[in-house]
């Protein structure tokens, strides 16, 4: 690697995160485009990737091999689909390159594969890679810490029509850090009500009501409701560029680090709040 440069390669490059990516490696210092990755039957193979996330030319073409290059790279991006994943693992594996994974929806099977890529090489893996979220996660955990039990949780989860998963893996992983501050485990208490179409929820659980409305970018919102009081978390993305910055900040912060499983609140420092 280059002193003070990062180069990356983005799987998934075509699509929204994708090309969020790629319009703000031009505006971190230190970060370069080296390789950009789609499905092998996308019909923009071959073209610039600048040209395809709305910028000039960056002399980087959209192609189906991460093989070809991933050598050129400090750090492989995933955000394709969950399909791809074990694959991609694999090569930056086999490359000894460091990866940052933000695909969703991920199976038990292919988590695996992640797991035994990073006893190799260091991962990032976050369902969501915004610095504000992952203040988020570390909020709502404390907060049920703080306020016990006798607070009814419910998780609201916005994103736009066009994704495919409900609840989110952000939504998830919220109601994960509030049972590991209640000290509960999640599977026994979680409950999915899509569409926020139920009254009430059983005493104890943790509900996730999950919206998909037009072309939002993602809303969350953790509410403890309490006896006289409520308290509510709320995270409102303006634009993917706020994933994307995080996801590129995993990718510099990564780079040197032993192989080991790590998320975003390693990376932002925010295991003891």
């Amino acid at each position: 690697m280059s002193a003070g440069t990062v180069k990356v390669v983005i799987a998934g490059a075509a699509g929204r995160m994708g090309q969020a990516l790629i319009r703000c490696c031009q505006k971190v210092e230190g970060v370069v485009l080296a390789g950009a990755i789609e499905h092998a039957a996308h019909p923009q193979l071959g073209q610039d990737a600048g040209e395809i996330a709305g910028l000039d030319a960056v002399g980087v073409a959209l192609c189906a091999d991460v093989a070809s290059v991933i050598d050129a790279a400090d750090v492989l991006i995933d955000f394709s689909l969950h399909a791809a994943v074990p694959a991609h693992a694999r090569c930056a594996m086999e490359a000894r390159r460091a990866l940052v994974l933000g695909t969703t929806g991920v199976s038990e099977e292919e988590t695996q594969v992640v797991r035994e890529v990073a006893q190799h090489i260091p991962v990032v893996w976050a369902p969501n890679m915004s610095p504000g979220v992952n203040l988020l996660f570390a909020m709502a955990e404390r907060a049920a810490a703080l306020l016990g039990p006798s607070y009814q949780v419910t998780i609201d989860d916005t994103h736009h029509i066009h994704k495919r998963d409900a609840p989110s893996g952000t939504a998830l992983r919220l109601g994960e850090k509030v049972a590991e501050g209640a000290g509960v485990s999640f599977e026994k208490v979680y409950v999915h009500d899509e569409g926020g179409v139920q009254d009430e929820y059983p005493d104890g659980s943790i509900a996730i009501r999950s919206y998909r409305e037009g072309e939002v970018v993602g809303d969350h919102t953790v509410c403890f409701d309490g006896i006289g009081e409520r308290v509510s978390l709320t995270h409102h993305a303006k634009s993917r560029d706020a994933f994307a910055l995080g996801a590129l900040q995993a990718a510099v912060w990564v780079v040197d680090k032993k192989p080991r499983l790590y998320d975003m609140q390693d990376v932002l420092g925010l295991r003891a709040i």
